[in-house]
């Protein structure tokens, strides 16, 4: 671990503390709110460590400022509470966002792993009767590059993992627990598979965020995870930038 630390205060006194339907309304509130409204982007924009992983990452990603941000405060303020810190990534596209959070984490939990899952060839088959997006989109993922990258850097905390979704994430170890999931996968079907895999292999109070699930072209994305809300009857912990879920979080008392 190096000298670089993030000095990133958030609010406080938004609500109160505690667990509240299996999640944590301070929190989510400490996190959307300041981005939002509180000024904390500024603060983040201008946090050293941030701004050196961003600088690093080379690859372009689509992944938005808040967005970016957000990943930025989870893996840096809560995820090290958490019992397993590793982070999986379903959906990497050419690989910018893994690198981002592989930076990151080697800095504030240096023993976790990113796993960057995707099929590196584009988006397989589609259900035309909700997705938007086509088989093969995102076809241009540069996947030599990303290794090119992980290699200068020395991103030993970073594997990327190639195929389909259904077809990787059975082979990652089984006792390989996560603290945050990433689902940036745009169409239905990866989603539903992504959010019912990585469930169980969650940590307990472990973060599954969603990248796609509000945007205009993704509505078989909002379809998974309205699924999701109904068949496990919970509650979202964060709604802007991400949707954001927590898994195994039991209410006080």
């Amino acid at each position: 671990m190096s000298d670089r630390r993030s000095n990133v205060v958030l609010p406080t006194g938004l609500v109160q503390p505690g667990i509240r339907k299996g999640r944590v309304p301070l929190e989510g509130y400490q996190r959307g709110w300041g981005i939002q409204f509180g000024g904390l982007d500024k603060l983040i924009r201008e946090d050293p460590l941030y701004a050196y992983c961003v600088r690093e990452t080379r690859i372009p990603t689509w992944v938005s400022e808040p967005k970016r941000q957000n990943l930025f405060l989870l893996i840096t303020q809560f995820l090290p509470r958490l019992r397993d810190r590793n982070i999986v990534e379903f959906g990497s596209y050419k690989g910018g966002n893994a690198v981002f959070m592989a930076l990151v984490l080697r800095e504030v939990c240096p023993e976790a792993t990113v796993y960057a899952l995707d099929t590196y060839a584009g988006m397989p088959e589609t259900d035309k009767t909700i997705d938007a997006h086509n088989a093969h989109d995102f076809g241009d993922p540069e996947f030599e590059t990303f290794q090119s990258e992980i290699g200068r850097l020395g991103l030993k905390n970073l594997v990327p993992v190639k195929g389909l979704f259904q077809e990787t994430f059975p082979t990652l170890a089984l006792d390989k627990k996560f603290g945050l999931a990433h689902i940036d996968a745009d169409i239905y079907s990866a989603v539903k598979y992504a959010q019912s895999a990585v469930w169980p292999r969650m940590t307990e109070g472990g973060y599954i965020v969603y990248d796609d699930a509000e945007i205009s072209s993704c509505i078989g994305a909002t379809e998974a995870v309205e699924e999701l809300i109904m068949e496990r009857r919970i509650h979202s912990e964060q709604i802007w930038p991400h949707f954001v879920f927590r898994a195994g979080l039991r209410d006080s008392g």
